[in-house]
C-alpha cells in the first residue's frame, strides 16, 4: 500500500494508484466497443443505401435517361479517375476556404453579439433577414463582386456556411453557467480571462457542433457558385452532365460530392472529440 504524499503547500495528496483516501488517477481511454460498432452500422447503412438502389433498378428498369444504378455511377468514376479527381480538387478548395472565411467571421460576428448589446440589438434581425435569402439569389451578386474565378465560389460558400456558427458561437457564449460567473467576479478576474478561461472554453462544444454544419454547407455553397457561372469543379460536372443527358456521370458527382461532405464532417467531429475532451468523459 502507497503511503499519502505532502506537496509543497502543505497540502496532503495520495499516490495515483492509492487504494485509500484517494481516487486513482483515469487512465486514458481506449477505442470503445461501442465506438466501433457503431462505424461499423454507419458502413453497412451506406452500402444498405446502394444495394437497395440497385436492386430498385434492376427490378423497375427505368430508361437511363431517368435513372441509372450506383454501379453505372461507379463505373464511371472508374472510367475516368483523372476528370473526377481534378474537379473533386476544385470544389473541395473552393469548399474549405469558404467553410475557414465563414468559421472565422462566424466566430467573431457571434461573440461580438454577446458581449455588445447594441451591436445584438442592430445586427441579430439584419443577420436572420440576410439568411432568409435565398443563396442561389446571392451567388450572381458575389460574381459581380469577384469574378468568375475561385474568389466568388469561395464567398458563396462563406455565406451559405457563415450563419449556423453565428449561432452556435452566441448561444454558446450565452449558455455559461452563472455560479462560474460569479466565481470570476468573486475573484476579481478581468474581462479578458472571464473571456478565455471561462467563456470561449464553455462554448467551445457549441461552436464546433456549429462547425460540423457548416462544413457540409460550406461543400454546397461552392457547388452553387460552379453552377451560377462556373468551368470547372463537380457543379460544373453536373451542369455539363444534365445538358447532355449523362446520367452516370451525375450521379457519380452526387456520390463524390456526399462522399466529400461526410468525410469533412467526421473529420471536423474527429477535432472536435480531440480538443474537447471533456464533453466526452461528460457523457
Amino acid at each position: 500500500m502507497t503511503t499519502p504524499e505532502v506537496s509543497s503547500d502543505g497540502l496532503r495528496q495520495s499516490s495515483p494508484e492509492a487504494p485509500l483516501g484517494g481516487q486513482a488517477t483515469p487512465r486514458p481511454r481506449k477505442p470503445s466497443r461501442d465506438s466501433i460498432a457503431a462505424g461499423v452500422k454507419a458502413v453497412v447503412g451506406i452500402v444498405g443505401l446502394f444495394v437497395v438502389w440497385q436492386l430498385l433498378v434492376i427490378i423497375f428498369d427505368p430508361p437511363e435517361f431517368l435513372l441509372v444504378g450506383p454501379l453505372s455511377a461507379f463505373a464511371e468514376l472508374i472510367e475516368r479517375p483523372g476528370y473526377f479527381a481534378s474537379n473533386t480538387f476544385v470544389t473541395l478548395q473552393e469548399a474549405l476556404a469558404g467553410f475557414a472565411l465563414g468559421t472565422a467571421l462566424g466566430v467573431l460576428c457571434g461573440a461580438a453579439l454577446h458581449y455588445s448589446t447594441t451591436v445584438r440589438s442592430f445586427l441579430y434581425p439584419a443577420l436572420i433577414a440576410i439568411d432568409t435569402i435565398p443563396k442561389v439569389a446571392l451567388a450572381p451578386l458575389f460574381i459581380v463582386w469577384f469574378g468568375f474565378g475561385f474568389e466568388s465560389k469561395a464567398f458563396v460558400a462563406m455565406a451559405i456556411a457563415f450563419f449556423p456558427l453565428v449561432i452556435n458561437t452566441y448561444d454558446g457564449l450565452s449558455s455559461v453557467p452563472h455560479e462560474l460567473q460569479e466565481l470570476a467576479r468573486i475573484n476579481k478576474a478581468s474581462q479578458w480571462k472571464k473571456m478565455t478561461k471561462i467563456e470561449f472554453i464553455y462554448a467551445i462544444p457549441s461552436i464546433f457542433s456549429g462547425a460540423k454544419i457548416s462544413i457540409s454547407l460550406a461543400v454546397g455553397g461552392a457547388v452553387v457558385g460552379e453552377f451560377i457561372a462556373g468551368s470547372k469543379g463537380l457543379g460544373y460536372v453536373i451542369l455539363l452532365a444534365n445538358s447532355q443527358v449523362d446520367l452516370p456521370s451525375m450521379f457519380a458527382a452526387f456520390i463524390v460530392l456526399a462522399a466529400i461532405a461526410l468525410a469533412l464532417f467526421f473529420i471536423v467531429d474527429f477535432a472536435g472529440r480531440k480538443l474537447v475532451p471533456w464533453k466526452n468523459h461528460a457523457k
